[in-house]
């Protein structure tokens, strides 16, 4: 929805009689003059759905409101709401999710900002809506006076000593670091400053002339780039960090004059009365130095405060109060169900028109609306109803208006994530750390193997002094590589924990581990491209376009899609209604959206009188995609069936006899599926979950059918990009990278082993009708940790599972706990992957620390399934014992939710486990011996090479490109970065290779930015090192090998005639166009000489590289 069709329906329903007078009362109780001896109550009557949000945002907000929520899940979705109306300054101030006296627990960064930002706002007076609940409300925080006398005020063109400025941040909490990533840190380099404050978007670099502070900018934490320039800033300190003695309750924080809207203020008081209850008993049941009326909020405080304020008090009901100011009455209707009938919503619009009723639809997205105008007649005057991309939390009917306000999500019973301001703080350990190097990591060099980084060293080299990366190989061997081959090093990656081999330096190993991975390699690109010449060659049934029930079944998805699903839909559509065999692919993480795709192909199927088969690897499987595809195609002519040993003999006949005479349509099972006593009527398309889990029997079957009909495979290991692009043309691939972005996040909370909190946890869960996992990972000792949690909590029933139990055994009781035969399974790590109970919505996973993010990501993946809030909850050691890594692992683990840097280290280690299981198992061996981005360059040549030579007919029309060289550089000057410029070692060899990796004049250029905006102006060294890259760009698009610049003069070396360059570029027009373009531009200027089987041009008034770059630029651009 654009902003003019947000602020017309805003002004529209503002205009409300009961809107207008509660504006008019708050702008009198606002005013200087306004003389209210009490604070005003009012009474705010049928005020359902969003509409308190349109509320709020039509508010002048020259006072701040503050919105006493339910919850944090209720705060979030009023924010989104107030976001999507354009209110910019809405401020969150969440609880720190931890219990009371729980000082092993790690606090939630990202609400400790966002607490602190609020605190801050407050004190500048430039807050306009706080959102808070009770959880929120209740710890205390830094005392006013305190934190404000705490505030470092810098401002541009000013003095400050800096050794002062360094000396208070350190007395609040800033701890010194190399580089700033998360908040409370600083570094210093020279003359620049970063800070990363506790409050704010983005860390802050102040860049100082001797004592005055020449620039004061914000920046990236991940690409340590400035993205905007400040004239002040306000660096506020830790509020986590003080005495307890000195805390204060946020009430305390508040101006005189505020505005407060409580939703429930029983419902508040009951919840600050239950956690104050909590605090006092498990004070009483340890040693504690403070009180619990010294940190927590109590609720007869709350109410005490809120009367003892000049404020007007706006709520929705009140205890005590009869004798209410105004009672003000909107008359609002909650939206309609409509059970997701498509029918229903259409008859209700119409009946409303006639009432002269104008309906709003608001959609999550554009794709929502465009499906709506799809479903909606076209007959219905378009006057009635209007559709809008505008994300509302809840709908509502205004009768005195006539105005009905619907959503999508409501109408087809959706959860609705609230979109609301992302944090760029990320925590834990970010993206960048995955590619950096850091001393004693292992790196893998191309030609030479796996070794370990150590440094640098300064060395001679032809009489000038050059930087080199030292790699400590087997007995002592040392390899010197220079910054012109940094492109060759990389850091190397396995599977998560995996430590790899050592080469030997001369022994030959390394080139027979390349040998071996290259021929294998090349044996599975031939396989696979094979049977796409083959699929290429067959014909099958072409099916039709979308029908209305198509689009209609589609549209009650209950998740919006992502980009890459609707890629992925888009794909398997048009390889269906092509006349060759489908053979695809999907692949994604479990929760990302990959049966959907299987469900809408097979409606298709369908919807054209074929059959479908879908194949998967377990019987409980097989239940559960029973009981999902069913479930969406309800309402439609579409019966599904599936065969398991739990179906009785005469069950199984009944569906095998329906099958052949064609009443069943979608038929689910294991391999049983693929006997030959079962005769399809016509079956057009198999979708197989989880291919590389079958036997080589069901396989080779599979593989015979793959030829005929259209075959959709399922797997929810990831395949990196990287594979994507190497095995296109040899595979149809569809990658799904994310989850539906309003998929319920999973609420994750780390704790010390606590079993009050594990009691708590589960009582919650089981108490709504849950079920729970709790993750033990020790066989040893898992009957005793079953009993105590029965002890814990003796009314629930408790099960445990391992995978040293017999296969049959191990499945009874998945298939018990599915079929909520008991309530907590208490299992190893084997639920990690495959089983999806929709049911269970809590995990606990004890020893956290001990495990793999990749693992704990997948483990925490089994909760979330359904619409129900899920939790996962991290049992750690106290933090002080915990490792720096594992303390990241769980941090990053914690901001999942919103698929920040942490994600994308789970995934880098699944994606090697889903190289591992579209090639075969046998390639996880490879990858582990040479590392996974040396792998991925070998498949993506072996790849090219079969294409090439072997089945060139299949692919024409791709011209073949002759790979440029790696030009040499030599001059009689140094290009390097000093170490007094850029003094950390780690740093200087991950900025030169950044620079290796550079492949355009733009990526060159920003490599030059960012380099200066981080540590300052470039001195000379670092300037020719710059430019000798620039340099190389320009002679290697124009095929020099090398450039040599010597007093005034430049050679450039064309390939050797006999090298396999040399065959290629000079039979190709390539060095003909050269030689001419240098002809037409130099004249005579310039010299050939050939030499060594080698040509060369030399050029002469070649001073410098600037001359240099400007001599090669002209040829390349000369027409």
């Amino acid at each position: 929805m654009s902003n003019n069709a947000t602020l017309s329906l805003l002004r529209e329903i503002v205009q409300h009689p009961s809107f207008q007078q509660y504006y008019r009362i708050i702008k009198e109780s606002s005013s200087e003059n306004s003389g209210l001896e009490r604070p005003i109550t009012i009474e705010l009557k049928q005020a359902v759905g969003s509409l308190l949000s349109f509320l709020m945002a039509g508010l002048d907000h020259s006072v701040p409101l503050i919105y006493v929520c339910e919850n944090d899940e209720e705060m979030r979705v009023v924010e989104s709401d107030l976001f999507e109306f354009g209110v910019e300054k809405v401020l969150s101030f969440p609880s720190l999710q931890r219990r009371p006296y729980d000082q092993g627990a790690i606090v939630d960064a990202s609400a400790m900002v966002q607490r602190t930002e609020v605190l801050q706002k407050i004190t500048e007076q430039d807050a306009s809506i706080i959102l808070c609940s009770a959880e929120g409300l209740f710890d205390f925080v830094q005392d006013p006076e305190a934190f404000q006398s705490a505030k470092l005020e810098l401002e541009r063109s000013q003095e400050y000593e800096f050794e002062d400025i360094q000396k208070h941040l350190a007395l609040h909490g800033y701890q010194h670091v190399r580089f700033v990533d998360e908040p409370g840190e600083m570094a210093i380099r020279g003359g620049i400053l970063d800070i990363y404050p506790y409050s704010g978007e983005y860390p802050i670099r102040i860049e100082f002339f001797g004592n005055e502070i020449e620039s004061i900018r914000e920046f990236d934490a991940d690409s340590q780039r400035s993205v905007a320039f400040l004239d002040r800033v306000s660096i506020v300190p830790d509020i986590s960090n003080v005495q307890q003695e000195s805390l204060k309750s946020f009430l305390h924080f508040l101006p005189e004059k505020v505005h407060f809207v409580i939703k429930d203020e029983s419902l508040i008081t009951s919840r600050l009365t239950t956690l104050y209850d909590d605090a006092l008993d498990r004070f009483n049941s340890k040693e504690h130095e403070v009180t619990p009326e010294h940190l927590f909020l109590k609720a007869e405080s709350f109410k005490e405060n809120l009367l003892q304020k000049a404020i007007t008090l706006s709520y929705t009901g009140f205890n005590n109060v009869t004798d209410y100011d105004q009672i003000l009455s909107f008359g609002a209707r909650p939206q309609p169900d409509f059970n997701g009938i498509v029918k229903q919503v259409i008859e209700n619009i119409e009946r409303q028109s006639l009432n002269g009723f104008t309906t709003h639809i608001c959609c999550d997205n554009q794709g929502q609306v465009e499906r709506f105008e799809e479903l909606l007649p076209a007959t219905s005057p378009s006057h009635t109803y209007a559709l809008l991309s505008q994300s509302l939390s809840k709908g509502f009917i205004l009768d005195s208006l006539k105005k009905a306000v619907y959503t999508d999500h409501q109408i087809f019973n959706r959860y609705h994530r609230p979109k609301i301001k992302k944090r760029r703080y990320s925590g834990g350990i970010s993206f960048k750390e995955i590619y950096d190097l850091n001393l004693g990591d292992y790196v893998v060099h191309v030609d030479y193997g796996i070794g370990k980084f150590s440094g640098f060293k300064k060395i001679e080299v032809k009489g000038v002094l050059q930087e080199v990366v030292v790699v400590q190989y087997q007995e002592d061997s040392t390899l010197y590589v220079n910054l012109s081959s940094l492109h060759k090093l990389q850091k190397y990656s396995a599977k998560e924990g995996m430590a790899p081999r050592v080469t030997k330096l001369g022994s030959g190993e390394w080139a027979r581990k390349k040998a071996q991975t290259r021929k294998k390699v090349k044996d599975i690109a031939r396989e696979l491209i094979e049977l796409y010449a083959k699929r290429k060659l067959q014909k099958a049934y072409a099916y039709s376009a979308d029908n209305a029930w198509q689009v209609e079944m589609e549209a009650r998805f209950e998740f919006e899609e992502t980009q890459d699903q609707d890629t992925a839909i888009k794909a398997v559509k048009e390889d269906m209604m092509n006349e060759q065999p489908m053979d695809r692919l999907v692949c994604g993480d479990v929760g990302f959206g990959k049966t959907e795709v299987a469900i809408r192909s097979a409606f298709k199927a369908v919807m054209d009188n074929k059959q479908v088969a879908v194949l998967v690897p377990t019987t409980l499987l097989a239940d559960q995609h029973l009981k999902t595809f069913s479930k969406r195609m309800n309402d439609f002519p579409v019966k599904v069936e599936a065969l398991s040993r739990f179906k009785s003999t005469k069950e199984q006949k009944d569906i095998l006899k329906g099958v052949s005479a064609g009443d069943v349509d979608i038929l689910i099972g294991t391999h049983r599926i693929l006997s030959k006593d079962i005769s399809f009527k016509d079956l057009g398309l198999i979708i197989i979950d989880e291919e590389q889990r079958f036997g080589v029997s069901a396989k080779e079957k599979l593989k015979a059918l793959k030829a005929t009909v259209d075959v959709l495979t399922l797997t929810a290991t990831p395949i990196p990009r990287t594979l994507q692009f190497s095995l296109m043309g040899a595979r149809d691939l569809s990658i799904i990278t994310t989850p539906p972005p309003n998929r319920r996040p999973v609420q994750t909370e780390i704790h010390s082993f606590d079993e009050a909190l594990i009691r708590d946890a589960l009582v919650q869960e089981i108490s709504r009708g849950g079920q729970a996992f709790f993750i033990h990972n020790r066989v040893s000792n898992i009957e005793e940790m079953a009993q105590m949690i029965h002890s814990l909590v003796p009314e629930i029933r408790v099960r445990y599972a391992h995978g040293q139990m017999k296969a049959s055994e191990l499945e009874k009781i998945i298939q018990d706990f599915y079929r909520h035969r008991f309530d907590v399974l208490i299992s190893t790590n084997i639920v990690e992957n495959g089983i999806d109970i929709s049911n269970a919505n809590t995990i606990i996973i004890n020893d956290a620390d001990r495990f793999g993010l990749a693992e704990l990501h997948q483990l925490r993946g089994r909760v979330g399934r359904s619409n129900r809030k899920a939790f996962c909850y991290l049992i750690t050691r106290p933090i002080d014992q915990l490792t720096p890594e594992a303390r990241k692992r769980l941090i990053a683990l914690e901001e999942f939710s919103d698929l920040g840097s942490g994600f994308n280290i789970a995934m880098r280690d699944l994606d090697i486990r889903g190289a591992g299981d579209i090639l075969g198992g046998e390639q996880s061996g490879f990858i582990n011996d040479i590392g996974f981005e040396l792998y991925t360059k070998i498949l993506d040549e072996a790849v090219q090479e079969v294409k090439e030579n072997e089945f060139s007919h299949l692919f024409e029309g791709g011209e073949k490109k002759i790979a440029t060289p790696e030009t040499q550089i030599e001059m009689d000057e140094s290009a390097l970065l000093p170490q007094q410029y850029v003094t950390d070692n780690v740093e200087r060899l991950n900025l030169y290779r950044k620079l290796a990796k550079a492949n355009t004049v733009e990526e060159i250029e920003d490599w030059k930015s960012e380099v200066e905006d981080r540590f300052g102006p470039f001195p000379i060294e670092a300037t020719r090192l710059w430019e000798s890259k620039k340099l190389q760009y320009y002679a290697s698009s124009l095929y020099f090998v090398k450039i040599t610049i010597r007093v005034g003069k430049m050679w450039c070396m064309c390939p050797k005639v006999k090298s396999e360059l040399g065959r290629s570029y000079y039979d190709a027009p390539l060095f003909t166009n050269i030689l001419n373009h240098i002809k037409k531009v130099f004249g005579d200027k310039h010299t050939i000489i050939q030499k060594d089987d080698a040509i060369r041009f030399m050029f002469e008034d070649v001073d410098n590289l600037s001359d240099a770059i400007a001599l090669l630029k002209k040829i390349q651009e000369s027409p």
